[in-house]
């Protein structure tokens, strides 16, 4: 479920569509949560599908932790990445926004750690853009991530939280935001597939095999 306060946007024909905010959306504020109305398809549910679906999957749909392909039911599928991104992932189904999104901005993610299985290149246009971004990335990016999510936590009590009702794990974001539980690390939701640096494409969740992790 996305934040309320968003709405799509067309960008251009190279880059498609965005998710941009309409109102304030404070730092610490959740800004996406995996839902009920978000589906989840193992890997012989998403090759059980007929020929037609697989472009949408590939565009739409990224991968979890356990080789899970997650395909978002509102414009949260059409969430760009940056590498300067907007909001980060707190825990496997949670985005909180890391700094303050000012109306008109696009809310951005970071797709290095939605574990692509091959590298995407990347145009975002941040001054630290990295220029390709593949699964792998959270490797070696995970404490600059884990830092900026942790500082935004400690912010979430203070702000609305539209979005929290919705989150299959409620209960943990709030242990996580009065810090009575430990905040778990980006890393630890690496499904452990590497990207080659010479496979760079546009298809970064090409159906996964199974030798290389899935399930």
């Amino acid at each position: 479920m996305m934040h309320p306060d968003t709405e799509l946007r067309f960008i251009s024909p190279e880059v498609g569509y965005g998710v941009f905010a309409t109102r304030p959306i404070p730092r610490g504020t959740l800004t996406w949560a995996l839902c009920r109305f978000d589906r989840v398809m193992t890997l012989d549910e998403v090759e059980a599908l007929p020929p037609a679906y697989q472009p949408h999957i590939e565009r739409y749909a990224y991968v979890d932790s356990a080789g899970n392909y997650v395909l978002c039911w509102d414009l949260a599928r059409n969430v760009n990445h940056s590498c300067a991104p907007a909001m980060l992932g707190v825990g496997p189904n949670l985005e909180i926004a890391v700094r303050d999104i000012v109306p008109g901005e696009q809310i951005t993610c970071e797709y290095g750690g939605l574990n692509l299985s091959g590298k995407l290149r990347c145009m975002c246009g941040a001054p630290d853009c990295r220029g390709s971004i593949g699964g792998d990335d959270v490797l070696h990016l995970w404490q600059g991530w884990d830092a900026k999510v942790a500082h935004a936590l400690r912010l979430a009590p203070t702000v609305a939280q539209p979005v929290v009702g919705y989150a299959r794990n409620a209960r943990q974001f709030w242990a996580w935001a009065h810090g009575t539980e430990p905040v778990p690390s980006h890393r630890a939701y690496h499904a452990g597939e590497s990207s080659s640096a010479d496979d760079v494409s546009s298809r970064p969740w090409a159906l996964r095999s199974r030798s290389a992790g899935g399930k």
